[in-house]
């Protein structure tokens, strides 16, 4: 076995990945630690974290040997790629902010996990969708908004103009401040209740949930229609790729042997 399969075998095994996604979850957790003055600067959580950086250094190396060019042909091999990149962009001095970069090395959990990589691009799939439901509130918003400062403006400093209107119709939807924003209105007209249950039903129980039947339904379609094989599948057709391409040689070597053998009958026959 070549040095590059051999490579190959050993970046695709469960136990190399297994070892990779604990080591994230260990950077996660060390990270989350400096956050706290006392462990900011810690020798020993920085020298973790270092070695922590050489792993990961280290893997894209393996895996890039393994893959040669067809690394970059995978967007999550680019998304881990740039991932341990930028870490390496320095973060001392004037660059202290560019520290919060280290938090993306989580992220690579997304890649390493199956499970994940396919809610992340079932997300990704129905961006289309949900652009066209989130233009679609905003319109709803738009038309509520310019509705509750022309009626509730006079009477309340929460709907005095558009940007107040928006903020104060941008809370409801999040469920927040209905006793703040609607009892001091409803107490000098009684009927804004029932326009603004009309609104909470129309934003949160009819579009918001629009956003969960498209992503769901892009979640479904993507499992039936583009499934990913497992490690062992994928390891099976590998090898049947290899012994494909070993019989195919050793038909092409037989039928050079058959014609070279006919060949010398044939002169000893002249002969």
């Amino acid at each position: 076995m070549k040095l590059r399969e051999r490579v190959r075998t050993l970046v695709e095994s469960r136990g190399f990945q297994g070892t990779i996604i604990t080591i994230i979850i260990v950077n996660a957790i060390l990270i989350g630690m400096q956050t706290y003055p006392s462990f900011e600067t810690s020798p020993l959580l920085v020298a973790f974290d270092a070695v922590i950086l050489g792993i990961f250094t280290v893997e894209i190396l393996l895996r890039l040997y393994a893959y040669g060019w067809r690394f970059f042909t995978g967007a999550w091999n680019w998304f881990d790629f740039l991932i341990v990149v930028v870490s390496f962009i320095p973060s001392g001095g004037s660059l202290q902010v560019l520290r919060v970069l280290r938090v993306l090395r989580v992220l690579r959990l997304l890649s390493s996990v199956p499970s994940l990589r396919k809610v992340v691009n079932a997300l990704i799939a129905s961006i289309p969708g949900i652009a066209s439901i989130g233009a679609l509130l905003v319109i709803i918003m738009y038309v509520f908004i310019v509705a509750c400062t022309m009626l509730f403006g006079p009477h309340s400093s929460d709907f005095r103009d558009l940007g107040a209107s928006t903020v104060s119709l941008f809370r409801l939807l999040l469920g927040d401040g209905w006793g703040q924003l609607i009892d001091p209105v409803q107490e000098q007209l009684p009927w804004a209740w029932t326009f603004m249950m009309l609104y909470g039903v129309v934003s949160t129980f009819v579009v918001l949930n629009l956003f969960i039947a498209v992503t769901t339904q892009a979640l479904q379609q993507q499992s039936q229609d583009d499934p990913e094989p497992s490690r062992v599948e994928q390891r099976i057709l590998d090898e049947l790729a290899m012994l494909r391409d070993k019989i195919g040689h050793s038909t092409s070597a037989s039928g050079d042997g058959d014609a070279r053998s006919s060949d010398e009958a044939a002169a000893v026959h002249d002969q």
